[in-house]
C-alpha cells in the first residue's frame, strides 16, 4: 500500500514538474521595450517642429513649413528608419537626413540617429513617447557657430 502512495506521489511531481518547465519562458525570446514597440508600430507623421522665440527663449515659434505637414518617419524593428516626402515636396534643410539606422538608449532616453543620406549622427532626447504622439528635441549643428535647439513633435 505505501509502495502504490509512493509512486502516485513520485508520479504527480514528476507530471507537476514537467508542466511547470513547460510553462517557462524560452530564454532566447528577447523583451522589446515599450519605447521601442511605440516607435515601430506605425509611421508617425510631423504634427510641428519649433524653435526658441527670439527674444523670449521661454516661448517657442513653429518653423514648420505648411509642405513638410504630410511628411513622415518610420523606425523598423530591424534598426533602419526613413524619413519621407510626403505628396507635397518642398526644399527644406529641417530635416535633411532621410534614411540610415537607428537604437534608442534607455538609459538617457534618447533616439540616436546614424544617417546614410548624407552622413550624419544625431541624437533626439525624448520629451514624449505614446501611442499617438513623439516628441523630441535635438540641437541642429548645421551651422556650428548657429546651433538651434529644435523640437519636432510627430503623431501616429
Amino acid at each position: 500500500m505505501k509502495s502504490k502512495n509512493i509512486v502516485k506521489l513520485l508520479s504527480l511531481a514528476m507530471v507537476g514538474g514537467l508542466v511547470f518547465a513547460a510553462c517557462k519562458k524560452d530564454k532566447n525570446e528577447e523583451v522589446v521595450p515599450a519605447q521601442i514597440k511605440a516607435l515601430t508600430q506605425k509611421g508617425w507623421k510631423v504634427k510641428d517642429i519649433t524653435v526658441p522665440q527670439a527674444g523670449d527663449g521661454s516661448k517657442d515659434s513653429s518653423i514648420l513649413k505648411a509642405c513638410a505637414a504630410d511628411d513622415s518617419l518610420a523606425f523598423s524593428m530591424t534598426g533602419s528608419y526613413e524619413f519621407s516626402d510626403g505628396t507635397t515636396k518642398c526644399d527644406s534643410t529641417i530635416l535633411f537626413y532621410s534614411k540610415g539606422n537607428w537604437s534608442y538608449d534607455l538609459a538617457k532616453d534618447s533616439i540616436l540617429l546614424g544617417a546614410t543620406t548624407p552622413a550624419k549622427r544625431l541624437s533626439w532626447k525624448v520629451l514624449k513617447l505614446n501611442d499617438t504622439m513623439l516628441q523630441v528635441k535635438y540641437i541642429d549643428s548645421l551651422v556650428p557657430a548657429k546651433k538651434i535647439t529644435k523640437t519636432i513633435s510627430f503623431k501616429h
